[in-house]
């Protein structure tokens, strides 16, 4: 009777063992699901707020690219309306068309944002395509350019836009770019854009845009804002820089020109133009948060009482 009651006793005991662990092991589990479900509506929160910013920073950056397309309209507008028949830079070097408007409103506030441009005149500086080999190193030469380097650019640059192949003593033909790592053709025709410029041998990003040096002075002025591709070869003497007068003109004459626009812009002149048909129209939109910018650039020709866009960045980066 003894071991029969110890013995149920002992199978009571083992039930109560076994109830105990199954309870363990389902709170375990329980826990492991709470934890699981945690993790996912964790990452589903997670994955909505990069969902929602995504979206918030998409419709923002096409507000920001319309705002700026709203910037170019006014631009043209500017420069259709303009009645003037001459072109000049005032007091602060801001291009302007008008004597009687001389500091002309470039902005403007929207409801989603505000928008603000600036144009320049491509006819003040030297057309790649037509300028001589004086007259380019003369600007490579006052831009900081070593005189070795300016030889081997100048006669690069006439064997890129000439349509032989014969190359000048320090330039560069067909054989040579395709010698290079990674290789392409000499173009042997006129340059189409300027940054083409930085295909050509001898030219470096520091020489084209400007660098400064270890100790912060500057040592290339960067010769892009003296050169386009656009306009004659003729250059505007009310808009165009001393050195570009300085490379055209020679020292003396450019010299005349400069002291005769201290008095106001020139009306008329022998030397060059007055007016300008060829503008870049720089225009920056910005969200009404003020985070996300678009900046579009854009070339127009003026013909008559339109304009012609010869070049178009959307999504420029300067």
């Amino acid at each position: 009777m003894e071991l029969y009651k110890k013995s149920g006793r002992g199978d009571n005991g083992t039930l109560g063992i076994l109830r105990e662990e199954t309870g363990a092991v389902a709170l375990l589990v329980v826990l492991w699901v709470i934890v699981l479900l945690t993790a996912i509506v964790g990452e589903f929160s997670y994955s909505m707020r990069t969902e929602t910013k995504i979206t918030r920073n998409f419709k923002e950056e096409a507000e920001a690219y319309y705002l700026a397309l709203s910037g170019i309209e006014k631009a043209k507008t500017e420069i259709l309306l303009t009645e003037s028949q001459y072109t000049y830079l005032n007091e602060d070097g801001v291009l302007v068309f008008n004597i009687d408007n001389e500091a002309p409103q470039r902005s403007g506030n929207l409801v989603r944002g505000s928008f603000s441009y600036n144009l320049s005149d491509e006819e003040s500086k030297l057309n790649i395509n037509t300028a001589s080999a004086l007259q380019m190193r003369y600007l490579f030469l006052k831009s900081g350019v070593d005189i070795t380097d300016v030889d081997i650019i100048v006669d690069s640059i006439i064997d890129w836009r000439d349509e032989n192949d014969l190359h000048m003593l320090n330039g560069a033909e067909e054989d040579y770019y395709r010698s290079l790592e990674y290789s392409y053709s000499c173009k042997d025709g006129p340059f189409e854009l300027i940054d083409e410029l930085l295909l050509v041998k001898g030219m470096t990003k520091e020489i084209f845009y400007g660098s400064k040096d270890a100790d912060s002075e500057q040592k290339y002025t960067g010769v892009v804002q003296y050169l386009t591709v656009n306009g004659l070869n003729t250059i505007n003497i009310n808009t165009s820089s001393d050195v570009v007068l300085e490379a055209v003109l020679g020292v003396e004459r450019a010299a005349g020109i400069i002291a005769q626009r201290e008095a106001g812009p020139i009306k008329g002149s022998a030397e060059g133009k007055v007016s300008s048909d060829f503008f870049t129209i720089t225009s920056t939109g910005v969200s009404a948060g003020g985070a996300i910018k678009r900046t579009i650039k854009t070339t127009v020709q003026k013909k008559g009482n339109s304009l012609e866009a010869v070049s178009w960045d959307d999504n420029f980066f300067g």
